[in-house]
């Protein structure tokens, strides 16, 4: 478990229950003593929890600050890299393309690279997305409806799937939160990958972007397994037996610099 992925965790066990122990946090969340006592400091240090005697206790903030919080955690992590990714995939994105990209730290990336002389119509559930594109006129944005998640900047929905169908875009740019052979493309919400695995069944191109710690791992919810995947942008630092699976899937891929 990284630490965005604990910090994460140990917020929600401790606003559920307004007090949790350390041996509690300790099977939880698997980390050894060490690690785990980093993180409370960490946390604590932020405000987002408090120190109390054998275990923490919640800090009553606005929802919408903790969970901009967590997604500035998640947009640290391998920034850099992720910025070399986005710029990367720009050469999948062409002119007068009508595109589905889905809210992300290294979506993000991609959308703010797109070139400003290029007219595309960007399809979006992010809310990060849209603000990536603000300064870009000649991107087309639309915004899928639904309710709104604060952690991952994204909304959610029904509405989804059909909503895209009425668009039709031509590709889509997504992230994940893991990539294996056995469980392909995975991410962190379950609910949002229900309607994710519908809107993009429709759509030929798909093209995903995650840099080199998505790999090799599983997450909660399985979106796509990799045989219908076109393209992966990622960076040099991938397991190197990714580049054979990617052969064996006829999987397109590219390989930018690791900037860390």
């Amino acid at each position: 478990m990284v630490p965005y992925e604990r910090y994460e965790l140990i917020i929600k066990i401790v606003r559920e229950t307004k007090f949790v122990s350390i041996n509690g946090l300790l099977k939880t969340t698997k980390s050894s003593l060490t690690t785990l006592r980093r993180d409370i400091n960490y946390l604590s240090e932020k405000g987002k929890i408090k120190k109390t005697r054998g275990g923490i206790t919640f800090v009553q903030e606005m929802d919408n600050e903790h969970n901009t919080f967590l997604y500035k955690e998640r947009e640290k992590r391998f920034h850099n890299t992720k910025e070399t990714i986005g710029k990367a995939a720009q050469e999948f994105i062409n002119n007068e393309e009508i595109i589905f990209i889905t809210n992300g730290t290294t979506t993000y990336q991609v959308a703010k690279n797109i070139d400003e002389n290029k007219h595309v119509t960007v399809i979006t559930n992010g809310l990060d997305i849209v603000d990536a594109l603000k300064n870009n006129p000649n991107i087309n944005v639309i915004l899928l409806g639904g309710i709104v998640n604060y952690s991952y900047s994204s909304i959610v929905g029904p509405s989804i799937p059909w909503m895209l169908d009425e668009f039709n875009p031509s590709k889509v740019i997504m992230g994940a939160g893991g990539i294996t052979e056995e469980k392909g493309i995975t991410i962190y919400d379950y609910i949002y990958a229900s309607y994710l695995q519908k809107a993009i069944e429709g759509i030929k191109d798909i093209i995903v972007v995650a840099d080199h710690s998505k790999f090799g791992r599983n997450v909660l919810s399985h979106i796509i397994s990799l045989d219908k995947i076109g393209i992966i942008v990622t960076d040099e630092n991938i397991p190197t037996e990714f580049v054979e699976i990617f052969k064996k899937y006829e999987i397109n891929y590219l390989l930018s610099p690791a900037k860390e």
